[in-house]
């Protein structure tokens, strides 16, 4: 049986106040071409499908059309909710989509056969069992009573128990219901021996030990982190598929696929990673306005955030590079960055690193200690929801 693990879709995703709309169309399209082409049996999308709870319309018309076609391909769909989707709203569609064959897991229940989709080979013969584990914030895994009095350290160790428990439950209960079926699990997680790709939010998502994923199946199918990378420590054969498209100037480097999993009854399953062409680049240019407007041709299928280094600029040269299409962020760049890029202080510039290890080293300044984790995950929170909100108002 074949199978296609996707991630982190996050439809409905803005930048710079710009519409991706048209890059999910496009990416949508290979995906699907991809699994015409694979002949799979069914897709496995493990969370973030819309990056807003309250996605738009368009972006939930553009979703609905994918998992038609893949409906009229005769290709089922198994979908789980990450930290970005509401499940309640997943939980409405979930009647309409089994018409559909997308079978839509959107939250934890007690009844496991429900967290459970059997997948029959298109072939005939053989059948898979594909175990779904949405996406648990910690808030429902652990209720007030428990966390009280608790520090950071415990509720993390006490959450960690808890979707280890989930996990080693579904497993059990897919063994008992066939044990001769090819065996997948889904999640949405974030692992702590893993790599941010650099456009996720963190502060809501607790981390998890590898040691907690589940053994003895033949894949585990993992969302939250944008960076497509293999699990080594893993049990079983464990792999983020990564986001779609380049979400943020963190991922600007970033090259995106998708995962072709082969797997048969009793067999270790073949991986085969798939890249995807279709979406925009994000850039990152520094230089002299006059250095920039001579890169322009370069910009084509692209958004581009420039950083203008301290010329003798003029407002002329300043404002062409700002008109022109593709530059969707321009900043000048700082003299301190200027200095340490020349070699002078051999750090970093601050353009390079993220907002949290610069509030973490403004905070060491001013406090002489290291913010408290909750303080870091707090700031983070509002950090994100602030980016947010002015990128995508």
């Amino acid at each position: 049986m074949k199978f296609l693990h996707t991630s982190d879709w996050h439809v409905g995703r803005t930048i710079r106040s710009r519409s991706r709309i048209d890059e999910h169309r496009a990416v949508f399209a290979e995906i699907i071409a991809i699994a015409k082409q694979e002949a799979i049996d069914a897709m496995l999308v493990t969370g973030d499908i819309f990056h807003e709870r309250r996605p738009s319309l368009e972006a939930q018309e553009l979703v609905a059309e994918t998992l038609a076609e893949l409906a009229r391909q005769r290709i089922p769909s198994v979908l789980i909710p990450g930290n970005h989707d509401d499940s309640s709203l997943l939980r409405a569609l979930k009647p309409l989509g089994t018409l559909a064959q997308a079978h839509i897991v959107p939250e934890v229940v007690a009844d496991l056969s429900e967290l459970i989709v059997p997948i029959p080979a298109r072939a005939g013969g053989e059948q898979a069992l594909v175990g779904c584990l949405p996406y648990l914030h910690p808030h429902l895994v652990l209720n007030t009573a428990e966390s009280l009095g608790m520090t950071e350290e415990g509720r993390i160790s006490a959450y960690q128990a808890k979707v280890q428990g989930f996990f080693r439950a579904l497993v059990e209960d897919m063994r008992r219901k066939n044990p001769g079926a090819v065996s997948i699990v889904l999640a949405h997680l974030h692992l702590l021996e893993c790599e941010f790709g650099g456009g996720e939010w963190r502060s809501s998502v607790f981390p998890v030990a590898t040691g907690f994923l589940p053994a003895g199946v033949q894949y585990v199918a993992l969302g939250h982190l944008h960076k497509p990378q293999v699990v080594e420590k893993s049990k079983s054969q464990t792999r983020y598929a990564g986001s779609i498209l380049q979400m943020d100037f963190g991922e600007r480097d970033q090259k995106k696929s998708v995962y072709i999993i082969e797997a048969h009854p009793g067999k270790p399953a073949e991986i085969t990673s798939v890249p995807l062409e279709k979406g925009k680049w994000l850039l990152r240019r520094t230089g002299t306005a006059e250095a920039i407007l001579a890169q322009a041709a370069e910009f084509a299928d692209a958004w581009v955030e420039v950083v203008l280094a301290p010329d003798q600029r003029t407002a002329e040269l300043v404002d062409k590079v700002r008109a022109l299409p593709e530059v969707i962020s321009l900043r000048f760049e700082e003299p301190q960055a200027v200095a340490e890029g020349n070699g002078e202080t051999g750090k970093r510039g601050n353009g390079d690193r993220s907002a949290s290890e610069l509030f973490r080293d403004y905070y060491q300044k001013k406090r002489k200690a290291d913010p408290e984790p909750q303080l870091l995950a707090l700031f983070e929170r509002l950090y994100q929801e602030a980016a947010t909100a002015s990128d995508e108002a």
